[in-house]
Order: C-alpha cells, then sequence, then structure tokens
C-alpha cells in the first residue's frame, strides 16, 4: 500500500520503506525528486504567482511525461511496487488538500484505478495541533494581525489564511512577535500551585 504524508512526520512513518518526494536531501531518508514538481514551477506556486489550477495541471502533465518513459519511470514502478510493499512518500508541505503530495496520490489512485485495482492511496499527513490555551476569539485575532503585517512569514509554504500561529518569527511560548516587539495575545496566567497552597 501506498501512503503519503508530510516529511515532519517521518518519525511517525510505520513502514520500513520511506521516501522523500522532493529536490533536497532530507537525513536519513533517500529522496525520488522525479515525483516532485520542477522547482520553477514549486516556486511560481510557493510565491502564489500561479494558481492552484494552474499548478495542478502543468505537475500532472509533468507526471504524464514521467510516466511515459516506461521501463525508467519512477512513477510506473511506484504503482506498481506498492500494491505488493508497504511505502510512505514524505513531502515538505503542511497538510492540506492543496499539496503537490496530494495530487501525487489522485494520480496513482488513477493509475491503479485504470489497472483495474480498487485500492487507494492513503494520505496520513495530520493537521497542525492547535494550541488548546487560544480561544477562537484568540485564533481571529491573530489571523488580523497577520494579514497586516510587513513581517508575516509562514514557516513553510501553505494555502491557509495567514495568522500569527504560522509565522516563523512568533514566540509559540509566549505568544510574542519578536519583529514588532509585542505581545500578540494576553491571556491570564494560571496562579501556581504553590502559591495558591500558600495564602
Amino acid at each position: 500500500m501506498l501512503y503519503l504524508n508530510s516529511i515532519e512526520n517521518a518519525a511517525t512513518s510505520k513502514t520500513e520503506r520511506k521516501y522523500a518526494i522532493c529536490h533536497e536531501k532530507v537525513p536519513g531518508m533517500q529522496h525520488i525528486s522525479e515525483l516532485a514538481p520542477p522547482k520553477g514551477l514549486l516556486d511560481q506556486w510557493q510565491s502564489q504567482r500561479m494558481g492552484w489550477d494552474e499548478f495542478r495541471e502543468k505537475f500532472t502533465e509533468k507526471m504524464r511525461t514521467e510516466y511515459r518513459k516506461e521501463g525508467k519511470s519512477r512513477l510506473r514502478g511506484l504503482a506498481k511496487y506498492s500494491l505488493e510493499n508497504d511505502v510512505t512518500l514524505h513531502s515538505p508541505e503542511p497538510s492540506g488538500e492543496q499539496t503537490y503530495r496530494a495530487i501525487l496520490g489522485e494520480i496513482i489512485t488513477g493509475i491503479w484505478k485504470r489497472a483495474g485495482r480498487t485500492e487507494r492511496v492513503i494520505d496520513l499527513a495530520r493537521p497542525p495541533v492547535e494550541a488548546s490555551q487560544l480561544t477562537e476569539a484568540d485564533r481571529q485575532q491573530m489571523e488580523e494581525i497577520a494579514a497586516a503585517c510587513k513581517f508575516f512569514t509562514p514557516k513553510q509554504p501553505n494555502r491557509q489564511r495567514p495568522t500569527c500561529q504560522v509565522c516563523q518569527h512568533l514566540d509559540q511560548q509566549v505568544y510574542m512577535c519578536p519583529m514588532t516587539k509585542q505581545v500578540v495575545i494576553h491571556y491570564e496566567w494560571a496562579t501556581p500551585l504553590w502559591i495558591a497552597y500558600q495564602a
């Protein structure tokens, strides 16, 4: 079976065979750059100079070309091999539907379907963990701040709405922005138990 996941979840991957589908080397993991979008195409998508539909179409066309290589096709070989063996492909993208990892999964599921198989590629990428002490009002406030912030820089490219929670500058321990030198979210700290019992 073929599984998909993000690189940040690689340590939790249960398959022995796991590969990074990207152009960069990932420590402890072989990579298959043929199954990643060309760097130029990926840059256009991540910088939002290209829309999702156009990116999807161009990446799908690149995978068609890869599949037509017959005996040298990594895509064709993977689709066949993963029907008999458990394999996980990891990409550096966060969870979500608009990832090249998801496009690749749809393509391989389509290859299997045309061969008369009923198996489906499974995407195991987990959504990011949200801090439990934040209220919905706190999250809304961080979205508004990020949308107007000239320093907003996501930790990794994504298509989520801007929010301080994904900004690489945010100190998640105290919800402070070191770029603006301001606390983004003010919330009340609970009184430590050792102080509460002294009273």
